[in-house]
């Protein structure tokens, strides 16, 4: 559940001052919004995926439905907003990777809590929840839980400047809480990482406290204790949609019940090969990461996630 938008991106050395014109080295379009890039990852990761959330009923959100329905995901729930454009956002990507984006939430405002029902849930077994909305939080979470489901939770920077105070009740009781480093320090109030996410559980009961560390790979906070996993050193393209990348992979293996440190590892490789290309939505297919994760003597690990999905 949350944003489909269109992403604009533009990759430049510079940021120009005002009235100044710059030349970009290349410019180049596709869909975006962390949900909607959450979806395609998990479709392409070998799980069914179903998206919900809101476009406007115009050219672009034709467009973003029909990449979606193409990459498998089911996308029957999608709400169209005829008096809002589809979101849309310019990312301007750095020659190292880096990203600053400028949104426009457009239609994606459209999404209500009244959209989320039991039949949008009906045979799912988990939700994920890529959005700062505390009222989509915790309606998706009041359902989900009432039907047996777990849940999971990656609002980015808007979440966490509202602060613990504002969230607490809301995120108690999430299964997995997805952050990156700004966003620990923020909520927890430490320039250290590991404090900064104990601080954090101890204020907010959440099952997995997962915090990514961009280039130096990822933790996890579960029942007081921190695990954590180096990230694979790749030659970095493009870091967006890299975090929505990491979450879909740490999900698909939780849904298939791997050990703590090898949802790091699999989710680590996952968004590492997707460092490596362009554009928000260049997620690997699974075979992809199998061979990767084979290539670095994970052969043990690749086997167990084929396996736990049915392939021979």
């Amino acid at each position: 559940m949350g944003n489909l938008n269109l992403d604009i991106y533009v990759k430049t050395d510079t940021i120009p001052r005002p009235d100044e014109s710059i030349d970009a080295y290349e410019t180049y379009m596709g869909g975006g919004g962390s949900a909607a890039n959450f979806s395609v990852a998990v479709a392409r990761l070998g799980l069914g995926s179903r998206f919900l959330g809101s476009v406007g009923n115009d050219q672009f959100g034709d467009m973003l439905i029909k990449e979606l329905e193409s990459e498998g995901v089911d996308t029957r729930f999608i709400k169209r907003i005829s008096h809002e454009k589809t979101g849309t956002v310019i990312v301007i990507v750095g020659l190292d990777g880096s990203k600053r984006m400028i949104r426009y939430p457009g239609a994606n405002l459209g999404l209500t809590p009244n959209d989320i029902t039991s039949d949008v849930m009906n045979g799912i077994s988990h939700v994920h929840v890529a959005l700062g909305r505390t009222e989509i939080i915790e309606t998706a979470k009041r359902i989900a839980k009432s039907m047996g489901l777990t849940i999971s939770v990656d609002g980015g920077t808007p979440l966490a400047r509202k602060g613990l105070d504002v969230i607490r009740d809301v995120m108690n009781d999430v299964d997995i809480w997805f952050m990156n480093s700004f966003e620990a320090k923020e909520l927890g109030h430490s320039e250290n990482v590991v404090r900064a996410a104990e601080n954090i559980a101890s204020r907010v009961r959440v099952r997995e406290l997962i915090v990514t560390l961009g280039p130096r790979g990822a933790l996890l906070l579960r029942d007081g204790e921190v695990k954590y996993s180096d990230a694979f050193k790749v030659p970095p393209v493009d870091t967006t949609g890299a975090g929505d990348t990491f979450a879909a992979a740490y999900v698909v293996a939780s849904v298939l019940d791997l050990d703590p440190i090898d949802k790091l590892i699999f989710a680590n490789a996952t968004a590492s090969l997707k460092v490596t290309r362009r554009g928000a939505r260049s997620s690997p297919k699974l075979n992809e990461v199998i061979d990767f994760l084979e290539s670095l003597g994970y052969a043990k690990l690749a086997n167990e996630i084929l396996s736990r999905l049915g392939y021979s």
